[in-house]
C-alpha cells in the first residue's frame, strides 16, 4: 500500500498521459465509491457507488465530449487516507463547441491503493456550457 500523496501523484501522472480512461481513471475506484459533484449542473450530486458514478457523471460527460481534458497538477496535500488535489485542465472540447477546462480541487480519500471517496469542487457554468444545446 502506497501513501495517499504517492498514490494520487502517480495517479493523476497516468491520467495525464493517458486522459480519463477506464483502465486509469475508473480502475481506481473502489467498487463502493462515493462521489459528490459540488455545485448545481446537470451532474451534481451525491453518487453512491462505482456505477452510480458511471452512470451519472462519466458516461455523460463521455457523451457530450470531443476531447477529454488533461489534467495538469499543481498541488497535492495529504494527511493520512485523505489528499486533496488542486489542478486545471487543458485539451477539452465540448461536441458543442464549448472550451472544457478549468481548474479543480479534489478532496479524496484512498483506503488500499483505491478511491472510495471524492468531493469535486469545479466551474459549474462551464459544466452547464457543455450540457446546453
Amino acid at each position: 500500500m502506497s501513501d495517499t500523496s504517492t498514490f494520487l501523484r502517480e495517479w493523476f501522472d497516468r491520467l495525464a498521459e493517458s486522459g480519463w480512461t477506464a483502465e486509469v481513471f475508473l480502475a481506481a475506484f473502489s467498487p463502493d465509491l462515493v462521489w459528490t459533484a459540488t455545485g448545481s449542473s446537470p451532474i451534481s450530486g451525491t453518487y453512491r457507488g462505482l456505477e452510480a458514478y458511471t452512470d451519472g457523471i462519466y458516461r455523460p460527460l463521455d457523451e457530450r465530449l470531443e476531447s477529454w481534458p488533461r489534467p495538469k497538477v499543481g498541488r497535492v496535500i495529504a494527511e493520512g487516507e485523505w489528499g486533496v488535489v488542486e489542478f486545471s485542465s487543458s485539451g477539452g472540447r465540448g461536441k458543442n463547441g464549448v472550451d472544457y477546462n478549468m481548474r479543480y480541487c479534489w478532496i479524496i480519500h484512498v483506503e488500499d491503493d483505491l478511491v472510495t471517496e471524492v468531493i469535486g469542487y469545479h466551474d459549474t457554468s462551464t459544466v452547464n456550457a457543455l450540457f446546453s444545446s
